[in-house]
């Protein structure tokens, strides 16, 4: 059996308050999430770097973060309706702090939406959507177990 090649892609909740932000890809009219894909040799790279460049690069310079995780939230499937790719999408954290959202030519509209009550399904498609839910379900069982720190 031949080993099966996949793309790395990050995405990022960019957490503001009790919303974070989603994002409309211009090209396919899918929901997406800030982030993209590893170029060649990045992944020997930390990971934060990564991030760091992928929100700048999509939402602009003028866009003040703090990078919530070091490692991934979570791993998920991640189908890349755009060139037909397959990946594994890596979850992280980051908590807006200010500047204005200014988005690349990859993404016609974005908007703050509610972390827990946002139907996933409504912007997002199959996988991301998926991984949009289970962002949703860790904010749900913090919030059970103790204060959120978000």
């Amino acid at each position: 059996m031949k080993p099966a090649l996949f793309e790395i892609t990050l995405k990022v909740f960019l957490l503001r308050d009790r919303e974070f932000l989603a994002l409309r890809d211009r090209k396919t009219g899918s929901g997406d999430l800030p982030g993209g894909r590893l170029s060649k040799g990045e992944i020997y790279r930390p990971w934060s770097e990564q991030v760091r460049r992928e929100l700048h690069e999509e939402l602009g310079d003028e866009l003040v973060f703090e990078l919530l995780d070091k490692d991934p939230l979570f791993i998920f499937p991640h189908f890349i309706e755009e060139s037909g790719s397959e990946a594994l999408g890596m979850a992280f954290r980051a908590r807006y702090i200010s500047g204005s959202i200014q988005l690349s030519a990859e993404h016609d509209y974005f908007e703050w939406v509610a972390m827990r009550s946002f139907e996933a399904g409504s912007l997002f498609k199959a996988h991301l959507a998926e991984a949009v839910r289970r962002f949703q379900n860790l904010v749900q069982s913090e919030s059970d177990s103790k204060p959120s720190a978000i």
